[in-house]
């Protein structure tokens, strides 16, 4: 947080947004002229970013925050996870596996003005590998490069115009990881320009730019008018990223054309929306999964049976009939259904409440305290009302025997403990980054993910045996064998129990009517760049 104080920020940030805001008129921002379409674009969220350095952020909002600033060497091609030409126009891999041979393209610009060439690019994946680079910041973690890029060794200048990367190892997943935000490429003088506010600052070469942020208020960005993408400019002056926690408030604002377009919809309010000729509901199953953790450096949950005993008591299929409405499904396993290795038939936990009482008994002195349930206050696509689950979760936990107390936290502070393991059980979920089930599985079970701080294996589990099947799963390169190990890691997962399935939910996102150009992503990501304000056509559901 910046050092000048709340009603500082209040007074400068807030009443700009309040003065362009109370302009509107029926369902439009700011207008060119009388009758003209909105300048101003206005998306609501549930929570705020928490940083925009794209190298150092693993929450959702930061991420859809720079997808709009900030681009990669490549991309996923719209609504799906195949790979397609970004800042790159092409490349090559090498036969053995070991090198990849980015050709940039001629004549993009970051929003500071700084030329994109070879030297430009690599800067940004430098300062993640080097300690000593002036990019390394004190502060950043870097925690995706020793989970998405640790096999790569060098990051090469070939020309101006031509970058190489080299592997220690084939890597199965470097293509798509490079689709990813932390490999989004940033200007190398921004660094200089904003010091110790570089994370505040973010400087691309998107379609928009960054302008203002006001914290847990808003994030104003403005069109880029060097867009190197002519085909796909963006279609207003500005965009506004709106803080708003509450679901019915963000439902409010939309239906009063305050905001023309939110995600983290309460599953309830799905059915009027769809029926509501002035919104489109645009829905897509989630690359997700929304799981319980228990912190094995506490005590009791070093107990394997004390884990069961919580596991047998939950429900999940009610859990997600009641957390999801027919916006998602029960979670059988780690992967989302489809995924690479996902079994064919998976050996979920079942709902054996008559033994879970039985292992609570068993265990009674680990019971003695009451389980303190951790959970986040802001909406996510895998439980857009966490807090709710969380309170089933209790009662399903309490009907056994297992004394539960809930502590709700706002996201930021929910990651914070869990991260730093100062918690005792929680309600989390991941987002898939790019498709690939190494980034469920390593982010849940490596040993490697388990640095205070920047952990994101928040169980704290270790296991020789798992990290050789997670290595081995990098390493492979053949489909079939990878699908293999895979499901070797999730039978792994299945019989260790670091943590507990709950629940997979869709991506969904309403728009007003009037927006075109809009498409649910499958990671999740938010992107706000292809759109504008034109016809959608008849129907106001889309991808059911």
């Amino acid at each position: 947080m910046p050092s000048r104080s709340f009603r500082s920020v209040f007074a400068r940030g807030l009443l700009p947004v309040i003065a362009a805001l109370s302009s509107l008129a029926g369902g439009g921002c700011e207008r060119r002229d009388s009758g003209a379409a909105p300048d101003t674009f206005v998306f609501a969220r549930g929570s705020d970013a928490q940083k925009l350095d794209p190298a150092d952020v693993d929450d959702g909002e930061s991420v859809n925050t720079l997808t709009q600033i900030c681009e990669g060497l490549v991309r996923f091609k719209s609504g799906t996870l195949e790979i397609e030409p970004c800042l790159a126009e092409s490349w090559e891999i090498s036969e053995d596996g070991l090198r990849y041979t980015f050709r940039l393209r001629s004549g993009v610009v970051f929003h500071d003005g700084t030329p994109l060439d070879a030297e430009a690019a690599a800067w940004s994946f430098r300062r993640q590998m080097d300690p000593a680079h002036p990019g390394h910041l004190p502060d950043a973690s870097f925690q995706y490069w020793n989970y998405l890029y640790q096999d790569i060794v060098e990051v090469r200048v070939v020309d101006d115009a031509t970058l190489e990367f080299r592997l220690a190892q084939p890597n199965a997943t470097i293509l798509a990881s490079l689709a990813v935000f932390p490999a989004f490429l940033v200007s190398p003088n921004a660094l200089a320009t904003h010091g110790e506010a570089f994370a505040r600052h973010p400087v691309g070469t998107g379609p928009y730019r960054f302008t203002r942020w006001t914290p847990n208020q808003t994030i104003t960005l403005e069109a880029n008018p060097n867009y190197w993408d002519r085909a796909r400019p963006p279609g207003f002056s500005r965009l506004v990223l709106k803080v708003v926690p509450e679901n019915s408030v963000r439902l409010l604002e939309l239906r009063a054309g305050r905001v023309h377009g939110l995600d983290g919809v309460s599953p309830a309010e799905l059915a009027a929306l769809e029926r509501d000729e002035r919104f489109v509901v645009h829905r897509e199953s989630g690359l997700n999964v929304g799981y319980l953790v228990w912190n094995q450096k506490r005590e009791r949950w070093r107990e394997p049976e004390a884990r069961l005993a919580v596991a047998l008591a939950i429900d999940r299929e009610r859990l997600a009939a009641l957390a999801l409405e027919g916006a998602g499904r029960a979670a059988a396993c780690p992967l989302p259904p489809g995924f690479l290795g996902y079994p064919e038939n998976p050996d979920a936990v079942p709902y054996d409440p008559v033994r879970a009482a039985d292992l609570v008994a068993r265990h009674a002195a680990l019971f003695a305290e009451p389980v303190r349930l951790q959970v986040m206050t802001a909406p996510r696509p895998f439980l857009p009302d966490p807090v709710k689950a969380a309170s089933f979760v209790r009662a399903q936990l309490e009907a056994v025997g297992i004394p539960t107390e809930i502590v709700a936290r706002d996201f930021k502070s929910h990651l914070d403990s869990l991260r730093n393991f100062d918690f005792d059980a929680a309600i989390i979920g991941w987002i898939g980054d790019n498709g690939d089930p190494d980034n469920f599985l390593s982010t849940f079970f490596a040993s490697w993910a388990t640095e205070p701080g920047s952990a994101s294996n928040y169980s704290d589990y270790r296991s020789e045996e798992m990290d050789a099947l997670l290595r081995a799963g990098r390493r492979t390169t053949d489909p079939a064998e990878r699908a293999r190990i895979y499901e070797d890691a999730v039978a792994l997962a299945r019989r260790d129990l670091p943590i507990l399935p709950l629940v997979h939910g869709d991506n969904v996102a309403v728009m007003r009517r009037e927006v075109s150009g809009f498409r649910v992503q499958m990671t999740g990501d938010v992107r706000l760049g292809p759109i504008g304000w034109g016809s959608t056509g008849e129907t106001n559901v889309e991808n059911p």
